[in-house]
């Protein structure tokens, strides 16, 4: 029996419950697939093929040259290079060619059987998938790693809400954005502009990073993002480190601030004893001259001298040591104060490098619903961002030809590619496949189970299919 993939909510990637692969797409125009990642339709199924009975009627091979492998699109942060790379240095016999153009030209190349993989961060659309069974292609798509932006501020902050909407993350972060206080965005505020939450603030990385890449893709819908495609006061950071200065502050900040009360009392404690002190050279002095005035033996009069210095030398002391406490208590109220601005900050952090930090760092749920009265609040997590349930999580596909999967070559490629994407995958902060994923595509691949085919029924609805059904809704 076949299992019906629906998405969440327009622009947002589905997938399997059972095998945590991405096989369906969100919110794609039918006539035009486009260009961002995370991108795929609605009404996509997949049916787990039928041993003995799984072929596609009318599939067909691509024609290709032996040996060659042609590849078309290079996803935002793709693994495709290293695994290319782990091949060739494995011995990898075939010739492995790589046309880096954008996702809809490569999904149009390989349904026109001029490239054999496409590599993408989202799946097969609508419309390309009718175009390839038109052609007699039949896709499969091999999920090699996940991705996902995690939205963060301080852990332990308190900003009204835990939870935002797909549109909200867009309209915080576009240019020209209007939202300046924490009141105006999340679930279960009147959103009316209430001055107690903290002021709306934003970082994250520069734009020669994978994230900035991804999420102005997916999230601004820019297909080369830049500076000018966020809001002006973004805070770009050429580090992941910068960023999470800038969310929860600095070390150093956290250690001044944490003497700021010793400190305090310390300078308090100087000022207190400047004054005891300046009373006790003023009575010394006093005492000097009343010791001069009643002739006091020689002796006495010495004592009262040797009493006056010991209190000048005090205050001198007290009155040296009063600038550097002060300028100590200051710097560490400054840090107090530093601590207390980044109150509010919303950063953009890798999955990867949240999980590192996740101490220092409390993330937002994305709801996978504009619907304020039945938010779908989804919480970054290994599972989510693997499933891509998780909104703003992408997985990176390989999409190939059914009737290709035991060409040699590819079946090669893709096998070793697999074995190695786990370790690739963290190499490179992406967040690797699950084993249980990885070995049921090892499994369609040695011949061991069929991979689950794709397909788009047509009309408004979709329904449990069969491969039958499949077959009839692709129009063979």
């Amino acid at each position: 029996m076949s299992r019906v993939l629906k998405n969440k909510r327009a622009g947002i990637a589905c997938a399997s419950a059972v095998l945590m692969l991405l096989v369906a797409g969100c919110g794609v125009n039918p006539d035009e697939a486009p260009e961002s990642a995370g991108h795929d339709g609605s009404d996509a199924n997949f049916v787990p093929a039928q041993t003995g009975n799984s072929k596609t009627k009318e599939a067909k091979p691509t024609p290709r040259e032996v040996g060659t492998i042609r590849i078309a699109g290079k996803a935002q942060g793709s693994l495709t290079p290293d695994l290319v790379r782990t091949y060739n240095a494995a011995g990898g016999t075939a010739n492995v060619t790589v046309d880096e153009e954008g996702e809809n030209q490569a999904f149009q190349q390989f349904c026109a059987g001029k490239a054999d993989v496409v590599d993408s961060a989202r799946p097969i659309s609508e419309a390309e998938y009718r175009k390839c069974i038109a052609n007699g292609i039949q896709p499969v798509q091999f999920q090699v790693a996940s991705d996902a932006v995690v939205l963060a501020i301080k852990n332990e902050t308190d900003v009204g809400t835990d939870c935002l909407s797909f549109d909200e993350v867009r309209n915080i972060f576009r240019a020209g954005s209007d939202i300046n206080s924490w009141s105006q965005v999340g679930y279960g505020h009147d959103l009316g502009g209430d001055t107690n939450e903290p002021r709306m603030k934003v970082a994250g990385p520069d734009e020669d990073s994978n994230v900035f890449g991804f999420f102005g893709q997916y999230v601004l819908g820019a297909p080369e993002p830049t500076m000018l495609d966020f809001r002006s006061d973004y805070q770009a950071f050429p580090t992941d480190a910068g960023v999470r200065r800038a969310v929860v502050g600095s070390n150093r900040d956290f250690r001044a601030a944490a003497q700021f009360q010793r400190s305090r009392q310390v300078y308090q404690g100087i000022l207190d004893s400047l004054a005891e002190n300046r009373r006790a050279v003023r009575d010394a002095r006093a005492e000097v001259a009343k010791g001069i005035a009643d002739e006091r033996p020689p002796e006495d009069q010495a004592r009262d001298r040797r009493k006056l210095a010991k209190a000048q030398a005090n205050l001198e002391n007290l009155e040296k040591s009063l600038p550097a406490a002060r300028r100590y208590a200051r710097q560490n109220r400054a840090a107090l104060r530093r601590l207390a601005e980044v109150r509010g900050t919303l950063g953009l952090f890798r999955f990867s490098y949240y999980e590192a930090f996740e101490e220092q760092l409390r993330p937002m749920e994305v709801s996978a619903s504009n619907d304020f009265a039945q938010p779908e609040c989804i919480f970054p997590s290994q599972a989510t961002v693997t499933n891509a349930t998780y909104p703003l999580a992408r997985q990176l596909l390989l999409t190939i030809n059914y009737k290709n999967m035991t060409d040699q070559d590819i079946n090669a490629f893709l096998v070793q590619s697999l074995s190695r994407s786990q370790q690739l995958a963290e190499d490179a902060a992406l967040v690797p496949l699950p084993d249980e994923t990885q070995a049921t595509e090892l499994a369609w691949l040695n011949g061991t189970s069929e991979p689950d085919i794709i397909f788009y029924e047509s009309g408004a609805g979709t329904s449990v299919g069969t491969q039958q059904e499949a077959d009839s809704a692709s129009g063979e």
